[in-house]
């Protein structure tokens, strides 16, 4: 039998009535989710207790050279807590291949959405902050493991956590190797990381 339990809200859920849905940050995420390998590795990793949010966040920092400490604004975490997470866990207590597949592939849209509200919020905060987060400039192996490391959850199993980071990685290598043997590829990267 299936039961929902949706939490009830102190206070009501609002983010900032200006930020980017369509920032470079998103751009960013669309372009490496387009790569199944990456996407892949992404919700392996979401599987061990990873943000995905948190993990495209440290990917498209590293792209820029910017170092993360793994810090994000409460707000963003709250927001993840209780809109993002509660519709994933919502979407995945109902099985696929039942009467119930149209509900479910709509809390599937919603739950994206919350992760797009989720990374508009990343990007303001880093824009707000004064980071150049326009520039491109391709990813140094030392800076990715770190801003991943930080990205990372507290408390867990570090080596599966390094394999699963080690998957990525590898898809990451993947994709850019892809990138490289296809101007059309590459140049839409580009454009999703640096449109604003």
């Amino acid at each position: 039998m299936l039961q929902c339990a949706i939490p009830l809200f102190r206070t009501v859920m609002r983010p900032p009535d200006d930020l980017e849905l369509d920032n470079p940050l998103w751009q960013f995420a669309l372009g490496l989710w387009s790569a199944p390998a990456v996407a892949e590795a992404c919700l392996a990793l979401q599987g061990l207790g990873w943000s995905v949010s948190r993990i495209l966040t440290a990917l498209w920092l590293t792209r820029l050279s910017i170092e993360w400490q793994g810090d994000e604004a409460a707000e963003v975490t709250e927001w993840r807590s209780h809109c993002t997470e509660t519709l994933r866990g919502l979407r995945q207590q109902l099985a696929k291949g039942t009467p119930a597949d149209r509900l479910r592939e709509q809390i599937k849209q919603a739950e994206l959405q919350a992760e797009r509200v989720e990374l508009a919020w990343i990007y303001k905060g880093f824009h707000q902050r004064g980071h150049n987060v326009s520039g491109f400039s391709g990813y140094n192996e030392t800076l990715l493991i770190r801003n991943l490391r930080a990205a990372a959850p507290d408390g867990e199993n570090r080596s599966v956590l390094e394999a699963g980071m080690n998957q990525l990685i590898s898809a990451l290598h993947q994709f850019s190797a892809v990138q490289k043997a296809d101007p059309a590829a590459r140049t839409n990267a580009k454009q999703g990381s640096n449109s604003q």
